[in-house]
């Protein structure tokens, strides 16, 4: 098993060196544009002279509503700078109940990965005299993941050579580079620590009270009508969020994944052309403008991207995804593959879809996703 495991390990090492010689290097490197338009804030009021979303990007040589500057220049958290001591002592007031809830799947779920690409999950138990030692090797996007801000960058046609990260800081040779350059990595996430209020927005459920069916392996785009709906249904108040928020959506793609028979479950992944897709946030205008003006910390969901796929969106008259402007843009982890499934059923059972939640990211220098360890408090 341990042989198993560390030749995994190899194979993963030499895909990622294959990979580099056959795109080769990039010619795109990190510029000071733009620095000159980089806000002027202090903390004690973060959100003076905070843009408007129409005023995104800052700088006309910045990509597709770009926040870069936002934060500062040279800024590595990103949407992150919204949770502060002041929003994490608010949120203690979700705890009423003293109810822990995971949101994590167990880490060997979805099997076979979603993504046929990614190696599963490996798990070697090791035996000594008198203990044993466990060895796991895992791709970090294969379960309930947080996207850190190295995931995702801009791109066109998916060439390595245009690939801008959040901030213009870094390149796809700094990453790949044996140099170990730390930049971006997730290990800021983790040394921020991650806490604050959750508020979860149960679209599946709301779908399911109306009695419409809907089918989470297939292209479908949840609206932010939907979402203002959803608050409503649930009795939310129309500011329902708050600045440092962490805004969960239940899709219900676990659901329908949990009530697959297994067959199902092993060809899933191996779907192709239009039949390869999912359910997910509508990619467009109106979504980034509403998810911006709630200036929430993170954004997670059920489902295996946030969006949906596959993804063809246009956005400014460019081709883009959400994952490009949100990560690479606006520096906004993502959390995907959630367990909502309990929580979803404690919060109907409670009457309120707020709490207080928790995310313990990996502290890996210069790690590229992880998984979360979310927890929702109520």
């Amino acid at each position: 098993m341990m042989l198993h495991t560390r030749y995994s390990l190899a194979l993963l090492g030499l895909c990622a060196w294959f990979s580099f010689q056959v795109y080769g290097r990039p010619t795109h490197k990190p510029t000071t544009a733009g620095i000159h338009v980089s806000r002027q804030f202090d903390s004690s009021d973060m959100y003076v002279n905070w843009p408007t979303y129409d005023e995104l990007p800052r700088d006309p040589s910045f990509p597709t509503k770009a926040a870069w500057g936002v934060w500062g220049p040279k800024d590595e958290l990103g949407a992150l700078n919204h949770i502060t001591s002041a929003t994490i002592e608010a949120a203690k007031e979700e705890i009423k109940e003293g109810i822990a809830i995971s949101m994590n799947l167990e880490l060997e779920i979805p099997n076979p990965p979603m993504n046929p690409l990614r190696p599963e999950l490996i798990h070697a138990v090791i035996p000594f005299e008198g203990y044993q030692d466990d060895m796991i090797s895992l791709n970090t996007q294969v379960s309930t993941q947080f996207d850190g801000l190295r995931h995702y960058p801009y791109s066109t046609a998916g060439n390595i050579s245009t690939y801008q990260f959040y901030n213009d800081l870094i390149t796809f040779d700094d990453i790949v580079s044996p140099a170990r350059i730390k930049t971006l990595g997730i290990q800021n996430a983790a040394q921020k620590g991650i806490a604050g209020r959750g508020v979860l927005l149960d679209w599946a459920g709301w779908k399911e009270s109306k009695n419409e069916t809907f089918d989470a392996f297939s292209f479908f785009n949840i609206t932010t009508s939907d979402l203002d709906s959803v608050a409503s249904w649930q009795n939310l108040p129309s500011n329902f969020t708050r600045p440092g928020d962490f805004l969960i959506i239940r899709s219900g793609f676990m659901k329908q994944y949990s009530l697959l028979p297994i067959n199902q479950e092993q060809v899933l992944p191996f779907r192709a052309g239009d039949d390869a897709a999912w359910i997910g946030l509508e990619p467009n205008e109106e979504t980034l403008r509403w998810i911006w003006e709630k200036k929430i910390s993170l954004l997670g969901s059920d489902d295996p991207s946030i969006e949906p796929h596959p993804e063809n969106s246009v956005i400014g008259g460019v081709k883009r995804n959400l994952h490009q402007i949100f990560i690479g843009g606006w520096g906004m982890s993502l959390v995907e593959f959630l367990d909502l499934e309990t929580l979803a059923q404690t919060c109907h059972k409670l009457n309120r879809f707020t709490f207080f939640f928790t995310l313990q990211n990996l502290n890996m220098a210069g790690g590229i996703a992880s998984p979360p360890n979310a927890m929702a408090i109520l």
